[in-house]
């Protein structure tokens, strides 16, 4: 991977000068994003082999600078496929992701009350931050809560096991349920709007 992805930059700076960076990152040298794939595998012995790699590139173009109302800024793209376990038959699923990129930069979570509605904080307290963590933290708040295929690419013989062939779309609701209730990210959905509520 590039140095200058992981080692630290200055977006105040990046942002005054109108900088714009792009390029892209193996998945597997993002750590917290991969243990956060990782743990929302299986972990039965048959899965392992074939769930516990992590594959492909994160695709970026992050556009800094100072929107018209004075804000540092970060806009731009993300995109990568994760390869996460469906919650419904227990099988690999490719989970395609695109984030759009809109971060105000601030100093402070107090300055990050005052940025427009438009913007998600990004809080750099001592001035430096790397290409490489700005990216796990959008990418790790993109990861579903549930991950499942669409009914129709599921397992067909974990479906038809269900009610004598039928989907008991009941037992399927309480099962996802009880998926969320146990998913240790589940909050990472949240961590944005409660990020700011708690400071």
């Amino acid at each position: 991977m590039s140095d200058r992805f992981t080692n630290s930059i200055e977006p105040f700076a990046l942002a005054t000068q109108g900088w714009t960076i792009e390029g892209k990152i193996p998945l597997v040298e993002l750590e917290r994003l991969s243990a956060s794939i990782r743990s929302s595998q299986s972990n039965d012995d048959e899965n392992k082999s074939a769930s516990n790699d992590i594959d492909g590139d994160v695709v970026f173009t992050l556009n800094f600078d100072i929107d018209e109302g004075g804000v540092p800024r970060i806009g731009g793209n993300i995109a990568t496929t994760l390869r996460l376990q469906c919650q419904r038959c227990l099988e690999d699923m490719k989970y395609p992701v695109s984030v759009k990129v809109r971060l105000g930069i601030v100093p402070s979570r107090e300055a990050a009350k005052n940025l427009p509605d438009i913007y998600d904080p990004l809080v750099v307290s001592d001035e430096e931050i790397s290409i490489a963590s700005i990216l796990e933290d959008e990418l790790i708040l993109a990861m579903p809560i549930v991950a499942m295929h669409d009914i129709e690419n599921c397992s067909q013989d974990e479906l038809r096991s269900r009610n004598g062939g039928k989907i008991n779309q009941e037992a399927e609701q309480e099962n996802l349920a009880a998926v969320k209730r146990e998913n240790p990210f589940a909050v990472l959905a949240q961590l944005k709007e409660t990020q700011l509520k708690k400071s």
